[in-house]
């Protein structure tokens, strides 16, 4: 039986590093500039770090659930490990949803760009770039 003031320093542990790698994670995916693929692959990787599982020979206790699922394929076989592969499954499900929710929300929040002011001028002569060319 494991202390559970080794368990609560482990979680602690793992939440911290999990933070540190979805702070870092965060800082690669602002170069996408696909606002939907962004947020649904920010989503999906906190599903995967913070889906907590059971731990599979002692199941009072919850571990992440990306590690519960690998623990129970190895050691118990698909049926053991199913249940934790359908939350972690779930969650990619609701971090697909988020996204969408989340972009569309963003695209209908966004005005429309202003109407770009006519010139005076005959449709023939050349927009004004602001460069002076020089005379001879």
């Amino acid at each position: 039986m494991i202390n559970i003031d080794d368990y609560r320093l482990a979680w602690q542990v793992y939440l911290g590093v999990g933070s540190l790698a979805m702070l870092v994670w965060f800082w690669l995916l602002r170069r996408i500039s696909s606002v939907f693929l962004r947020y649904w692959l920010l989503f999906a990787a906190l599903a995967f770090l913070f889906i907590p599982g059971r731990h599979p020979a002692e199941p009072e206790l919850l571990v992440p659930g990306s590690a519960s699922a690998v623990l129970s394929l190895m050691t118990e076989g698909i049926e053991s490990a199913m249940s934790t592969l359908i939350l972690l499954a779930a969650g990619q499900v609701l971090a697909l949803i988020l996204a969408i929710a989340t972009a569309t929300m963003l695209a209908s929040g966004q005005k429309a760009p202003a109407p770009a002011k006519t010139a005076a001028k005959s449709s023939k002569s050349k927009p004004y770039s602001g460069r002076k060319e020089p005379s001879l």
